[in-house]
């Protein structure tokens, strides 16, 4: 018997036998995200049910040094949830109750393995709303959205996922079960160790259950696309829309080649006449019965001042929703057609026109005969790249290229003073090039907080650093 199968009884004794998976097909599916860089190779799949057996398993993989990846949806984009050397995986998605949802305190507290489009959903039936969306919303799981502090389109005007945290239930790298901060709104007592947690990547321990802030729905959505004749006119624009709108809630940016990508692959209808260098989609709420009325006319404006090229308004919750779908189905379709390597970066707001003359500058010299799709939560300053292989290109040479391209885009990153890693966290993709956006006292000191959580560094190890 080998060490995995011996391993596999000794998870038995507590967890029920189909809650432990040795199957190929079943590590080959658990074992990874949705990026496609890294071969997954766990040794285990295991399935709690709450949060005592999640501390039975990391106890027991202490006692054995046995690494654990923590698993939710697993749709992060840098290898995060990717085991590559004999890991447990630690799947979530039984953990999948919404334990409450309080109108009063307008808070919902859920296990971890919830997936974000039932908490919208819930909060709905309430009368409530959580904002926080982003395209994956029907696979992403609150844990790993909280583990890898998921931003999304409304971080204009509601912030990252950390923002709407209250408190967590999670169990550390050496097994012990904290409850941090409960339904509390204000504690003032010393560091809060919530935001320790919230996009440490599973490296500190397992989230397994969260308390989280709702607030009052829109009474309507409507979005804006507009046609810009370059990205120059993105600041401009954004300037205005921020004086000129009360409620932005969203400040979407496309090159044409994303959207080409949709419309093609997709079968969807160009709402515009003629096709621009770039596109931004405005959401913006209404919430008075003039706000339709003021938005029209500022964009009649913006149109009159040039600082759009072209502009369609959506005029009821349909046309609204295919206005979207152009910007949230670009990754999906992307990585249903395409092998794809992605970046994930952001800047400040007002650099990103200069940022992406120079990044299609160095994308021109890496990338020649490659295709590059640029989009982007720009009114927060993320940008996502993505480079699509063709078949004309091995995959060695394809990965090979795309890493040494990826420490040119990196360092002019870091010449604009932005991050490489935007909302997926860092993972396996980016931690050789966490030095461009951190220094070596920052590395220092995140080392020696996972020191304090995790011991025996088995959680989540080789991710981050």
């Amino acid at each position: 018997m080998n060490n995995s199968s011996i391993l596999a009884d000794q998870m038995r004794a507590f967890l029920a036998p189909e809650s432990v998976l040795e199957d190929q097909a079943s590590l080959e599916f658990y074992g990874r995200d949705w990026i496609k860089d890294f071969k997954p190779a766990p040794c285990l799949v295991v399935l709690p049910n709450n949060s005592e057996e999640v501390q039975q398993i990391v106890k027991l993989c202490n006692r054995e040094r046995v690494s654990i990846v923590p698993s939710g949806g697993r749709t992060g984009l840098s290898g995060g949830a990717t085991a590559t050397n004999g890991e447990v995986i630690v799947s979530l998605e039984r953990m999948r109750k919404i334990i409450q949802v309080d109108s009063v305190d307008r808070t919902i507290i859920c296990e971890a393995g919830v997936v974000l489009e039932r908490i919208q959903t819930q909060a709905t039936q309430h009368g409530l709303y959580f904002p926080v969306d982003f395209s994956s919303r029907g696979s992403a799981q609150i844990g790993g959205a909280l583990a890898t502090n998921a931003g999304g389109i409304r971080v204009i005007r509601y912030g990252n996922i950390r923002d709407w945290v209250v408190g967590i239930k999670v169990i550390t790298g050496n097994g012990e079960l904290l409850e941090i901060n409960g339904s509390l709104f204000k504690n003032n007592t010393g560091y809060d160790l919530r935001h320790l947690f919230v996009g440490s990547e599973g490296t500190l321990g397992i989230i397994t259950e969260v308390t989280l802030k709702l607030t009052s729905p829109p009474n309507d959505i409507t979005r804006v696309l507009c046609g810009l004749r370059s990205t120059e006119g993105i600041l401009p624009l954004l300037a205005y829309c921020r004086n000129n709108l009360r409620d932005l809630s969203a400040f979407e940016f496309m090159e044409r080649r994303a959207l080409q990508e949709v419309l093609t692959h997709r079968g969807l209808r160009d709402p515009l006449a003629h096709q621009f260098p770039a596109y931004v989609l405005v959401e913006c709420e209404i919430n008075d019965p003039s706000a339709s009325e003021r938005l029209v006319a500022a964009f009649g404006e913006a149109y009159e001042h040039d600082l759009i090229q072209d502009v369609v308004v959506s005029e009821s919750s349909a046309q609204a929703q295919e206005l979207m779908n152009l910007r949230d189905l670009i990754s999906e379709t992307l990585s249903d057609n395409y092998t794809i390597h992605k970046n994930d970066i952001s800047v400040p707001v007002t650099t990103i026109p200069a940022f992406l003359h120079e990044l299609h500058a160095i994308i021109n010299t890496a990338y020649p005969a490659l295709r590059v799709v640029v989009f982007g939560h720009v009114g927060d300053g993320n940008l996502h790249i993505n480079v699509l292989k063709t078949d004309a290109i091995s995959d060695h040479d394809f990965w090979s290229g795309c890493h040494e391209a990826d420490h040119k885009i990196f360092s002019l990153v870091q010449r604009y003073r932005g991050s490489i890693s935007a909302e997926h966290g860092v993972g396996l993709l980016k931690r050789e090039f966490l030095h461009y956006s951190r220094t070596e006292a920052e590395i220092a000191l995140m080392q020696g907080i996972k020191g304090v959580f995790d011991p025996n560094g088995v959680m989540n190890p080789g991710k981050i650093f």
